[in-house]
């Protein structure tokens, strides 16, 4: 056998295996310890990155050794490369992949399967229907639902706003959007919200959008008063995109209450149409898991005030049968997926049918041979070509873990979120900005130690000039601080990562609040990291209050 033979090989010798484990060698030697944040932190740099751009931009004239090609790819590529497993990995809202849920995903990447049709995906397309039967169980979905695995968080507003403008208007696949159409989202959407607007041809200009309360969920009067607003101006009414589970808070909007305006709305202005409501749950799905929990049980044995976070956050997710399409994303939090793994619900299949290429635009598909197939979601999917491996990861995980293991991991994050939060509060000169959130994720403010601690409640209740000058030295300061942090020690990879987002929220006064995120997604994050992380970052301060910013 040859070498491009080897390649393709289908004989007794799983050449496949052999490859994973020769990668997987290589990334072991990137390893300093077995919990570091990144693959070699210390050897990664923009000049290295353009290097290895130049390094692997030329085409061998000849086939490669196939392992130690591999070998050599990995020791180069995966440099830098963030460990969602390591509980010092603070970073960002990603998720620890479930091994099991890799080598499925893996599996239907190998054989190559295009969830488009039966023809082309077998039996894989069953994983797609039972995870949205799974998912819809847990959300108490009485209907018949309908489910599409797509390219990301993404992909799942930009489903739900294209539901919005058939609905508002039944002709756009023919005649495109009219400029009087309007969504509305949230104030702290997420950027793919204005980027589906773009994308879908409706324009940025066209997105209105609902003031959030301090606690930052919706501000149910003022998404009232803008929807009567567009409705008396003559404008159509697209989709209606809410919170459920925010990037900074977890927050998670009154679902219920959003339904009952839409549906009072419809009746007394006699609509045609019934807008859409999507909610952009990528994040706050997680909590349906918590659907049968014994919360007199208490099987998990949580505080009592984790258990009451807990609660109180099913009790807002739970309503999502009341809307009409929501998204998931496996590949973060508790998920336990690879990327992209992200699934749109649609509650309703009547609403699913208004994606249909044959129904709403009249596309022939026959390049597919649809007459042969019993089964054939490329009629609603945006893409055609679709990889089997994001529905068979999320089966996979679903079913390895069952509810009790997202339970636990969900309950663990938020456990120990909460223990951190207080004792950064003990221990450290700074304010925890969304100290209202029942979620596991944590925005910190640090404050010089020459200035008294402002609450956050205080920065949103004070809308003064001397306020807004006091929030710009502290969001400085706290810029200044993680730039400080990253270049002397997170960059080296030694101790816990974390991350810097420049704009959690605008306050009365006009600043625009500068955060730290703190984002564990780890199994393994427990009270030793979560102390470890406070430990670093109040005693960091100390030098950098000495070394840095004394001397400024």
């Amino acid at each position: 056998m040859n070498l491009i033979e080897e390649l393709y090989s289908t004989d007794e010798r799983d050449l496949f295996i052999d490859y994973i484990k020769a990668g997987k060698s290589s990334l072991k030697d990137l390893l300093e310890e077995s919990d570091s944040p990144r693959f070699a932190a210390n050897k990664y740099s923009k000049e290295a990155f353009y290097s290895l751009i130049d390094k692997y931009s030329n085409l061998p004239d000849h086939p490669e050794d196939p392992s130690a090609g591999l070998q050599t790819i990995t020791s180069d590529l995966f440099v830098g490369v963030p460990r969602w497993k390591s509980p010092r990995l603070l970073y960002n809202v990603g998720t620890a992949v479930n091994e099991a849920a890799a080598a499925a995903y893996a599996l239907g990447l190998e054989e190559n399967v295009y969830n488009i049709n039966d023809g082309l995906a077998g039996n894989t397309l069953v994983a797609e229907h039972a995870v949205v039967n799974i998912v819809s169980q847990l959300a108490g979905i009485s209907t018949k639902p309908y489910g599409i695995f797509t390219f990301g968080g993404t992909a799942t507003n930009l489903y739900g706003m294209k539901l919005g403008l058939k609905k508002a208007l039944p002709d756009s696949s023919h005649n495109g959007v009219e400029e009087n159409v309007r969504v509305f989202v949230t104030e702290d959407a997420h950027f793919s919200h204005n980027a589906a607007a773009d994308w879908l041809g409706i324009g940025t200009k066209r997105v209105v959008t609902i003031r959030a309360q301090q606690d930052r969920t919706s501000d149910l009067s003022d998404l009232e008063k803008q929807l009567r607003s567009a409705l008396a101006e003559g404008s159509k009414l697209g989709t209606i995109i809410i919170n459920g589970g925010t990037t900074y808070d977890h927050a998670i909007d009154d679902i219920a209450a959003v339904a009952e305006l839409r549906d009072r709305l419809v009746e007394e202005f006699n609509l045609p149409y019934k807008p859409h409501i999507h909610v952009d749950a990528v994040i706050g799905w997680s909590w349906l898991f918590f659907k049968n929990y014994d919360w007199r049980g208490n099987p998990l044995e949580l505080e009592a005030n984790v258990l009451e976070k807990i609660r109180r956050q099913y009790e807002r997710i739970k309503e999502i049968h009341r809307a009409d399409s929501w998204g998931i994303d496996f590949h973060k939090g508790i998920g336990g997926c690879p990327i992209a793994c992200s699934l749109v619900v649609i509650n309703n299949f009547e609403d699913a049918m208004l994606l249909s290429r044959k129904a709403s635009s009249g596309v022939d598909i026959h390049q597919l041979a649809a007459e042969y197939s019993f089964a054939s979601p490329v009629d609603y999917t945006l893409e055609t070509s679709r990889a089997s491996g994001a529905p068979l990861a999320a089966l996979t995980a679903l079913h390895t873990l069952g509810s009790f293991g997202y339970q636990r991991n969900l309950a663990n994050l938020i456990d120990q979120t909460t223990y951190m939060r207080e004792r950064l509060m003990a221990r450290g000169h700074l304010q925890t900005t969304n100290d209202q959130s029942w979620g596991f994720v944590t925005a910190i403010r640090l404050v010089p130690s020459d200035l008294q601690v402002v609450t956050s409640s205080e920065e949103f209740a004070d809308s003064s000039q001397t306020m807004r000058e006091k929030s710009d030295l502290i969001t400085d300061y706290t810029k200044k601080f993680f730039t400080w942090d990253y270049e002397t020690r997170m960059k080296e990879g030694r101790g816990p990562e974390y991350s810097y987002s420049s704009g959690y929220a605008t306050t009365p006064s006009g600043a625009k609040l500068g955060i730290i995120k703190l984002y564990p997604v780890s199994p393994y994050f427990d009270q030793s990291y979560a102390e470890q992380v406070v430990d670093t970052i109040v005693k960091q301060q100390a030098v950098f209050d000495s070394k840095m910013w004394a001397k400024k």
